[in-house]
């Protein structure tokens, strides 16, 4: 036989069953010496109704109506899925070929980096407190990429950003007039292409002087977990 995993979402509220007869909340129970059982109405997709015991329906449910309950759902579900990952990585993995290896450590990696990132998310929308922080070099790439300003908690000072340059065209009727490049590298554009495409290339830049100078990331930048997003 082979195993399978069953997914359902149910509609449900806490009744009691004593003698047989389910009472939803606000019901008079029936007078009989009969036991009174805690459990649950359950409606299914199909409109099926059901009575489940409490113990049973708490096991295999979780309450699932907000956006925020979820989030925790499915974080508990990748907690899970970590941890049985981290424990095969660390007793089997070795006899795997590297290619298989690698890939389960990329899949640790993100696996890690998305459960921050939902925490994180939780945390904003219960509290309404709590900022986008803590996060690794590939999640801070990604933000560069789709145009969020960005810095390392480490840095001195809070004014220090980094953010990628949009791409762009500067055509020949405007960069005679840029002050950014010397005479003689206007000339020489000039009397080629006659225009700068600006691709991707990103910019450290001091809020407080509004200094701006090119920015690669050094090694330390790299292997950095404390990159924050710079929303003021």
């Amino acid at each position: 036989m082979k195993k399978y995993i069953g997914t359902k979402t149910v509609q449900a509220m806490p009744a009691v069953r004593k003698g047989g007869k389910i009472c939803m909340p606000g019901d008079e129970n029936p007078k009989s010496l009969d036991p009174v059982e805690d459990g649950y109405m359950v409606v299914y997709e199909d409109g099926y109704e059901s009575w489940s015991p409490k113990e049973v329906f708490e096991k295999a449910y979780r309450i699932a109506e907000t956006a925020v309950d979820r989030m925790h759902i499915e974080w508990n579900e990748l907690a899970e899925k970590l941890g049985n990952l981290n424990a095969f990585i660390e007793s089997k993995s070795k006899k795997l070929p590297t290619t298989i290896q690698a890939m389960l450590h990329a899949q640790n990696a993100v696996m890690q980096d998305y459960m921050n990132v939902l925490a994180l998310r939780t945390t904003l929308m219960e509290t309404g407190e709590g900022g986008f922080s803590g996060l690794s070099f590939a999640v801070a790439i990604t933000l560069l990429e789709r145009g969020f300003v960005i810095r390392r908690q480490g840095w001195n000072g809070k004014d220090i950003v980094v953010f990628k340059q949009v791409l762009a065209q500067i055509n020949g009727a405007i960069i005679p007039k840029m002050q950014s490049l010397p005479y003689r590298a206007k000339e020489l554009i000039m009397s080629g292409e006659a225009h700068i495409d600006y691709t991707s290339q990103c910019l450290i830049y001091n809020r407080k002087t509004g200094r701006a100078d090119s920015w690669v990331p050094s090694i330390s930048d790299v292997f950095a977990k404390d990159w924050e997003l710079v929303v003021e």
